[in-house]
């Protein structure tokens, strides 16, 4: 595509902003969302069309899809855990199989968060010991 060609321009400027729109509507369906699998999904669907890839409204508008994302999977991890550690003993077993087993669903964009909830599960269980 020529650059040069101010039709183009107006055209790629109008799918970045398109793009950003959408970005902006996947965040509210991010910080909507109450499971892990849910968030990782929303967060990994959305991703730059090849041919704005050097608009930097639409770099910004899915930056911002995955931090949010990013703070929203940490909230939910961070409640887990707090419910965790006020449970029972009886009831952290099957509590942590279920932590585990949400955690899964961490993929994509969101894999590292992975570690990041295991240590903080293991921080919760030194303190309760």
């Amino acid at each position: 595509m020529a650059l040069r060609d101010p039709i183009d321009k107006n055209l790629l400027r109008m799918q970045g902003r398109r793009f950003a729109l959408r970005c902006d509507a996947q965040v509210s369906s991010i910080e909507r969302a109450d499971t892990l699998r849910e968030i990782s999904r929303l967060a990994s669907s959305i991703t730059l069309p090849y041919s704005i890839i050097e608009d930097e409204t639409a770099r910004d508008a899915l930056r911002l899809v995955q931090m949010r994302a990013e703070d929203r999977a940490r909230e939910l991890i961070e409640e887990q855990i707090h419910n965790f550690a006020r449970a029972e003993e009886n009831l952290r077993d099957k509590q942590k199989r279920a932590m585990l087993d949400a955690w899964t669903n961490l993929t994509g964009p969101l894999g590292h968060l992975r570690t990041w909830a295991q240590s903080k599960l293991m921080a919760a269980e030194q303190q309760s010991n």
